[in-house]
């Protein structure tokens, strides 16, 4: 888990190509504990404490089953769930109690009653229900996440996957594998139009991804109004115009947050008014579809293939009816790339230290009451 950090005492801007000389001031007895990533090697902290000398650092590494950080996120959360959280030892519990800063996936059961220094947390990706947003803010605790961070490896997957099915490079895989050499041709990408549902990071990059093959691109933004405009799309509508942009579409990315407004936003009625043969691509969150509905729709031809980076329930059970799905392209929410993942989470986290050692405004500040 290499990285390279800025010099000490400068702050990075995370993507951008300039060093703003802004010297960190010299905060005493600061405590921040860096849960995630895992185990982090001894020169990796010093990094962080040469560039930080008023912070003292510590690793712990904690990661939490995924049914618990599950039922976490949904607010279903069981005393026999619970039981499964990994141990603290004793010194381990102490040290998290004293900090006034974590960067992490998970938080420990009970974390906010004993550490009462914690001022800020730093989640390590832009999903951030299992971290129970609203029970931190209503300990005065700030919450930030990654949003951003992992928007262009997650863009090139989905653009990646549509170029996949309209050139139908399953059936020339096909071909490949059983010595059969066929005539067989794909669909043209130019000129198709694609709509993004979620306009965020991830959406912006894959309106500029999706632009460079000649495509027409329609954005939906929930704070859109009528007649905004946005540079990364030819058109922009909001959450009215939702179904006229739908009816538009060629294959529709998904790349919302899970929010009450949400889940089940593409249920069987909304499935059935999509333009006949439609790719469905979701690189959101899995509540976004009724994956019954989806099955059906599939199975009627009406959705002409579906692409799931997330499904409902994590780890997919073997049993579910998506595995055998016509045209489903499934996938075991990977879209992420390990390349250059860490490096822009650190500067994330340095740049936003920088400002909480200096008393300024954090980026990526999570709303509680939108959950993102």
């Amino acid at each position: 888990m290499s990285r390279r950090y800025c010099l000490p005492g400068c702050r990075a801007d995370v993507g951008g190509d300039e060093t703003r000389a802004t010297r960190v001031p010299a905060v005493s007895k600061v405590n921040a504990v860096v849960m995630y990533p895992l185990a982090m090697e001894e020169s990796e902290l010093d990094d962080l404490h040469r560039r930080f000398p008023g912070v003292q650092f510590h690793n712990i590494p904690y990661f939490e089953p995924h049914g618990l950080r599950d039922a976490k996120a949904k607010g279903r959360v069981t005393e026999g769930l619970l039981a499964t959280a990994p141990s603290l030892t004793e010194a381990e519990k102490e040290t998290i109690a004293a900090a006034d800063v974590l960067m992490a996936l998970d938080l420990p059961p009970g974390i906010r009653e004993w550490a009462s220094r914690l001022r800020w947390v730093q989640a390590i990706g832009a999903g951030i229900g299992q971290l129970e947003p609203s029970k931190l803010k209503a300990k005065g605790i700030e919450l930030t996440n990654a949003a951003g961070v992992a928007s262009a490896p997650i863009a090139e997957f989905a653009v990646g996957r549509l170029l996949e099915v309209w050139k139908d490079i399953r059936v020339l895989e096909r071909q490949q594998k059983d010595h059969h050499w066929e005539f067989h041709q794909g669909l043209l990408v130019k000129g198709k139009t694609i709509g993004i549902v979620g306009l965020g990071a991830i959406g912006r990059d894959v309106a500029r991804r999706a632009k460079a093959f000649e495509t027409t691109v329609l954005g939906n933004r929930r704070s859109a109004q009528t007649g905004d405009t946005d540079p990364d799309v030819d058109e922009l509508y909001g959450p009215d115009g939702l179904d006229e942009m739908l009816a538009r579409c060629d294959a529709v990315v998904l790349s919302a947050p899970h929010t009450p407004e949400t889940i089940d936003l593409f249920d069987a009625e909304r499935l059935g008014r999509l333009k006949p043969g439609v790719v469905v691509v979701n690189v959101g969150r899995g509540t976004i579809i009724d994956e019954a509905a989806l099955v059906a729709a599939l199975e009627s031809g009406q959705v002409g293939a579906a692409v799931l980076d997330v499904t409902r329930e994590e780890p997919l059970p073997a049993d579910s009816p998506l595995w055998d799905a016509p045209n489903m392209y499934l996938s075991p929410h990977c879209s992420t790339a390990r390349e250059g993942y860490n490096e822009a989470l650190m500067e994330l986290f340095c740049d936003n230290l920088e400002r909480f050692l200096a008393n300024e405004p954090l980026r990526n500040v999570v709303d509680p009451d939108r959950v993102y």
